[in-house]
């Protein structure tokens, strides 16, 4: 249901991760983007099978490039040494679906940064649930509890995986939010900003985390933050999209209720008799 036809990856089409392990140079043809390393080695990435691209800031980008990323519908993010998310280049919406505005218009509205909050506090729970069902065997009462205080009330979780897939997660929201014709920043009724990108990466953030599991244990191994968050979001990565779906339903929401006080005029609403 949300999905924007500006992108037309093929149903293989995998992430382009572009490391810092050597500069590279990205330039393109007309389809395809080719991606050259220190050694000359020349390889090409056809775009229908790049669903997005996550790049290292000492790989050089020519301008043409960036351009075929844009025209084409892939977001590119940076990171850096670190694997610190630096920012995401979003390609130009030529389309505006009706569940964008809607979530564009939440909060936006008297009530609508109070109606978020209670949203994003409410996913909070549900990563709890899902944390709950996945290792109830090892969640005692007082895990229970004080993971509840800190995480859903709080929004403290305890880190058990490499920072560097932080960034990765922020990549893959970045990207999906792109798609989907939804902006990685909303405003509020004072113009204060409201980071949706972050908010969503959170969620997944301490998903990841509380349900690590042998995910955690391939990390201590040393393996790559890439091949880590692959294999994560091979298995859970509808979680993103559960949690803008819900997003959407709590702006129509607000919106419809809004719309129908808006058809009464002070002396013609219902009052209590």
């Amino acid at each position: 249901m949300l999905k924007s036809p500006a992108h037309t990856a093929a149903p293989g089409a995998r992430a382009l991760y572009l490391g810092a392990r050597d500069r590279k140079h990205v330039s393109c043809t007309n389809e395809a983007l080719v991606v050259r390393n220190e050694r000359q080695q020349t390889l090409r990435y056809p775009l229908a099978r790049v669903s997005r691209v996550v790049s290292s800031s000492v790989t050089d980008w020519s301008g043409e490039a960036l351009a075929l990323c844009m025209k084409s519908g892939i977001g590119i993010t940076w990171l850096d040494a670190r694997g610190t998310a630096l920012g995401t280049c979003y390609p130009l919406r030529r389309c505006h679906p009706p569940f964008a505005t809607a979530v564009e218009l939440l909060p936006e509205s008297p009530a609508g940064m109070a109606r978020y909050h209670n949203w994003l506090r409410a996913r909070r729970m549900e990563v709890l649930v899902h944390w709950g069902k996945t290792r109830a065997e090892q969640i005692s009462p007082a895990l229970w509890e004080a993971t509840k205080r800190d995480w859903v009330y709080g929004r403290r979780i305890t880190v058990h995986l490499p920072a560097a897939l932080q960034g990765h997660c922020l990549a893959w929201v970045g990207a999906q939010l792109a798609e989907q014709g939804l902006h990685p920043e909303l405003w509020g009724p004072e113009a204060q900003p409201v980071a949706l990108d972050h908010d969503l990466c959170e969620l997944l953030w301490a998903e990841m985390n509380l349900c690590a599991g042998s995910l955690a244990d391939a990390a201590q191994a040393d393996e790559p933050a890439t091949t880590l968050f692959e294999r994560w979001n091979a298995s859970n990565g509808s979680a993103l999209m559960l949690h803008i779906t819900s997003l959407y339903r709590t702006a129509m929401k607000a919106l419809n209720l809004e719309t129908a006080a808006d058809r009464f005029s002070p002396l013609d609403k219902p009052h209590a008799i």
